[in-house]
């Protein structure tokens, strides 16, 4: 028996919830009001104000505060480290503080908040399966360049989730099967779960990875220096690749909705070319991260909001199905993610974990 608040801070709104027992609750999305953060220099400033608000909804909702026997914080800001649940501790408030990983969003104060209100209700407070999650493989992590290693950027919290749901489903282990899992959102992460271990993965946002709604997809040095020669700034190629590209680029929308219900119907070829090319970029990644397996897939799950796409779902499974079997997650599911770690903790399935401030990877001691 357990009620867990959760903690997910966005741009201008807090999404938080509340499970109790497994089920949720309480679903939502405190927005903030125009200019509220003004008066903000830093994104801690924010801390308390959007405390009041998770308190205010608390109460709204009839959920008393002694009710709660844990918080579960987003984890970003802190450190790259390996997959998991992890108590919120002193160093874990201070690197989010500081905003150590650069992620430059008021996202860190998912810990910095939790962190807060834990001393507040007296209860533990913990953070899961981190933005910047790093399990890699060592194949996966070289780049080709001496000294250069690639990072694990993915939207990892609910790509596990997905797939620890899936065996649970289906009475398996998640640290005995193999799965190719695909969120497919605005950006879209495809990564390979080998035992319960992320052992590669996309990098959403970094150019690389499927043409994505408002992602750009694989871009190549040739092809950036291209760009430069038609006048772009290295700042606005950078746009390009994280906000600006993909369908957006190609048809002036990254509303998926728009391209497959009123572009496409009507005869816009560019629209049914840009929509092909992303499920066939989407396939091909799907494909290439079952080579990390070796072909040992269990499972190929597709999450997501670009999952509620019956179109997409169906031609991925057509073309994907000889690999693995084809499940769809439509959502995401970050709540009942952030909610089921510290379950799993609480309930003893998972042993829970220490956060040392110590980067999980720092190179190759050779």
């Amino acid at each position: 028996m357990s009620c867990i608040l959760v903690i997910n801070p966005g741009s201008s709104s807090t999404k938080m919830g509340v499970v109790r027992d497994g089920e949720v609750v309480l679903d939502k999305n405190v927005v903030s009001k125009p200019g509220e953060f003004d008066g903000c220099a830093a994104f801690a400033d924010q801390a308390p104000l959007r405390e009041k608000k998770i308190l205010d909804a608390l109460d709204e909702a009839g959920i008393a505060l002694g009710d709660i026997d844990a918080i579960s914080g987003r984890g970003v800001g802190i450190q790259d480290c390996s997959g998991g649940t992890y108590l919120i501790n002193e160093k874990a408030v201070e690197d989010a503080s500081n905003d150590v990983a650069h992620i430059h969003h008021p996202a860190i104060l998912g810990i910095v908040i939790s962190a807060h209100l834990s001393k507040k209700l007296g209860v533990p407070a913990y953070f899961v399966n981190p933005m910047n999650t790093d399990e890699l493989c060592a194949e996966a992590r070289v780049t080709g360049i001496k000294g250069l290693y690639k990072k694990a950027r993915c939207h990892m919290l609910n790509m596990k989730q997905v797939a620890i749901h899936h065996c649970e489903l289906n009475g398996w282990r998640y640290e005995d099967k193999n799965f190719i899992v695909a969120h497919m959102g605005g950006g879209i992460s495809i990564n390979a779960h080998q035992r319960g271990r992320v052992i590669d993965s996309t990098r959403v946002g970094d150019g690389q990875g499927p043409i994505s709604p408002n992602r750009a997809g694989d871009v190549c040095e040739a092809d950036v220096r291209e760009l430069l020669s038609r006048g772009m700034t290295m700042d606005e190629i950078h746009d390009l690749v994280t906000g600006t590209g993909g369908l957006k680029s190609l048809v002036g929308t990254d509303d998926l909705k728009k391209v497959t219900g009123e572009m496409i119907p009507a005869g816009n070829k560019a629209a049914k070319l840009a929509y092909d090319a992303m499920e066939f970029s989407i396939r091909k990644w799907i494909a290439t991260m079952a080579g990390s397996l070796c072909g040992d897939v269990d499972g190929i799950l597709l999450t997501g909001g670009l999952a509620f796409d019956k179109t997409l779902v169906k031609r991925l499974t057509d073309d994907c199905s000889w690999i693995a079997p084809v499940t769809a997650y439509p959502g995401s599911f970050e709540t009942e993610a952030l909610a089921a770690g510290v379950e799993r903790v609480l309930s003893g399935r998972e042993q829970v974990k220490t956060y040392t401030g110590e980067p999980v990877f720092k190179g190759f001691d050779f």
